[in-house]
Order: structure tokens, then C-alpha cells, then sequence
């Protein structure tokens, strides 16, 4: 059986499979894990490269995640990618179920990933590649969903690697540090009425960087694969008063965050 989820980084497809996953992480004493650290498995090798899973067994708090497993692939080793080449990856992380004495595995996948695959340039960015909501530790915990048994639990990933070379000409990475934090409210009123497939609020400015505007996209019914059965909504760049310098980019962390208005929990999803 399978299902679709969001994640911060957009739909997530969960299924079952009976097959075991490449690579696996074991963890013994669960409960004895901090619930705010940072756990890695053992390193193991694809493609010439490292790699090894993170886990935080009560969710990355980076990321305002909390009462989740957060899950995520990362380079590891001392190999470097060389300035112009870049590391592709597409990844379905395990978790060994153990119900009636019969293993099977969840499996969590990106909807996206014909279109959407995370890339690693070691020379400028690193980082985490996953989940941030792998599993709720209320589903976790329950002995009778058969993940955590005698306070044992087994992660796992499959991992497929390429490596391209970049056709363009070489690029200096120059980044500001001095960043800024804002915060904008757009109000939809008369929601039921909206009739065009989206719909925009006005531009605003991130604090002082006047040089670059926001703007964000509301599409009622959807959009992509989540068209008919989703709201969608992203953020976007309005086109600048004042241009950017030439062959300037913007690198952005953002979260959009929909306000439930009854009970307060809100729903949110970081991106950068």
C-alpha cells in the first residue's frame, strides 16, 4: 500500500516493500538516545564517495521539527568534489518493520524525484539530503506497528550516485553572510471565491535588501501532483525596481507557514 505526504521539501511517496534495503544503520536502546542530538550511521562507499545516514530521534529542531524522526543522507569521508564536477543522488530510505514476525519495510521516496534529484558540490555547499518528518514517534513508538521492538529499531537507504562534469565555464562563489530575518503576513479573504488557478500577494521587501523583492503564489487547487488534492503555495522572486549585478544569484532559507486560526497548529514548510 501506498501513500503520498508532504514533506518541506514537497510530496513524499511512502510504500512497503519486502525487499532490504543496500545499506543499513541498527540501533540498540533507542530511549537512550538524547532527543536533541544528532546520531550518524557507519560510513559506506558508492561511487568513489562516502556517505552516511543522520538521524534525530525527535526531530531536527533546524527545522522546527519536533514529535518526528528526522532522516537524511550525507557526505562523509575526506574526498572532495573538484570545482567542476557535481554528485547527483536519488535515495529511498528503510525502516524495518518486524509486525507478526514477518519483516517488511517502510519506504519513504521524493514524489518528484523524475524531476527533482539533490545534488552535492562538496566546494560549495554540502549538506543534508532527506526527511524531515520520516516517522511520527507516536507510530514509531507503538510496539504493535512492529518498528521499535525490545528498543531495537533498523534504518536503512538505498543510494544511487552519478557524477557529471559542468559544461559551463568556471564560477567564483562569493557569499554574503550578513542575513537578514523577515516576516510577512498575506491575508486571502473570500477564499471559496477565487476562480483564477492562482493568484499572488503584493511584493515585499526582506528588511533592508531593497535590491531584490518577494512575492508569493497561491494556487487554490494545486498545482503539479499535488493539482486536485492539495493547496499549493511558493515563494517567488519579483522582478527587482533595481536589477541584480550581472550573473548575481540569491540564495534564500525560507519557511511558509499556513496559520490554523481555531486550534493554533500551524502548518509549515522550510525550504532554501
Amino acid at each position: 500500500m501506498a501513500s503520498l505526504d508532504i514533506d518541506r521539501n514537497g510530496l513524499v511517496f511512502r510504500s512497503v516493500s519486502k525487499k532490504p534495503p543496500k545499506d543499513y544503520m541498527k540501533i540498540v536502546s533507542f530511549s537512550s538516545l538524547k532527543s536533541g542530538d544528532r546520531y550518524e550511521s557507519a560510513e559506506f562507499e558508492i561511487k568513489g564517495y562516502k556517505w552516511k545516514l543522520v538521524l534525530f530521534p525527535s526531530g531536527n529542531k533546524k527545522h522546527n521539527v519536533k514529535d518526528n524522526i528526522s532522516l537524511y543522507l550525507e557526505m562523509g569521508g575526506q574526498k572532495a568534489i573538484d570545482s567542476v564536477s557535481i554528485v547527483t543522488v536519488d535515495y529511498k530510505f528503510y525502516l524495518l518493520n518486524r509486525q507478526k514476525e514477518k519483516k517488511t519495510y517502510l519506504v519513504l521516496e521524493d514524489a518528484n524525484k523524475r524531476e527533482k534529484k539533490y545534488c552535492f558540490y562538496r566546494t560549495i555547499v554540502g549538506g543534508l539530503a532527506g526527511f524531515d518528518r520520516f516517522i511520527s514517534l507516536e507510530d514509531f513508538t507503538d510496539a504493535s506497528n512492529g518498528y521499535l521492538i525490545d528498543d531495537t529499531c533498523e534504518f536503512g537507504a538505498d543510494v544511487f550516485v552519478s557524477k557529471s562534469r559542468s559544461k559551463g565555464k568556471g564560477e567564483l562563489v562569493s557569499m554574503n553572510l550578513n542575513t537578514v530575518m523577515c516576516k510577512h503576513t498575506w491575508k486571502v479573504t473570500d477564499f471559496s471565491k477565487l476562480q483564477t488557478p492562482s493568484c499572488y500577494s503584493q511584493p515585499f521587501i526582506a528588511a533592508d535588501q531593497k535590491y531584490c523583492a518577494w512575492k508569493l503564489i497561491l494556487y487554490p487547487r494545486g498545482l503539479g501532483i499535488g493539482k486536485g488534492s492539495h493547496l499549493s503555495v511558493f515563494l517567488h522572486v519579483h522582478e527587482p525596481e533595481n536589477q541584480l549585478p550581472i550573473d548575481s544569484k540569491i540564495l534564500a532559507e525560507y519557511t511558509i507557514r499556513i496559520l490554523d486560526q481555531i486550534h493554533g497548529k500551524h502548518r509549515s514548510i522550510y525550504e532554501r
